[in-house]
């Protein structure tokens, strides 16, 4: 995506890190609201809602939309904050992982 505009809204995305529809086993940040600008842009600054979100995989740059109802908020213990894998441990996190057969350990 070249020249994304997005409107940040820290109340409606307070998770550090969300999934994505179609994009198994990623985290992802969301930065905001897509905006675009219409007829009056030019003379008052003000961009519109496309009603998609921008955000990017953790540990990249590379921006994506998103459609809202597709995005699911992980918790913080589930995924990798270096390389963004869901499921991966490399980052030095303390978690405390259930395990499902611990009786037979």
């Amino acid at each position: 995506m070249r020249n994304v505009h997005y409107e940040a809204d820290d109340k409606a995305w307070q998770g550090d890190a969300y999934t994505a529809r179609g994009w198994a086993g990623i985290a992802w940040r969301v930065l905001g609201w897509e905006t675009e600008p219409d007829e009056d842009t030019e003379w008052s600054g003000q961009e519109q809602r496309t009603g998609f979100v921008v955000g990017h995989m953790v540990g990249d740059d590379a921006l994506h939309r998103f459609e809202p109802a597709d995005l699911t908020v992980l918790d913080r213990e589930e995924y990798c904050s270096v390389c963004g894998q869901v499921g991966c441990a490399h980052d030095g996190l303390a978690r405390r992982f259930k395990l499902d057969n611990a009786e037979n350990l």
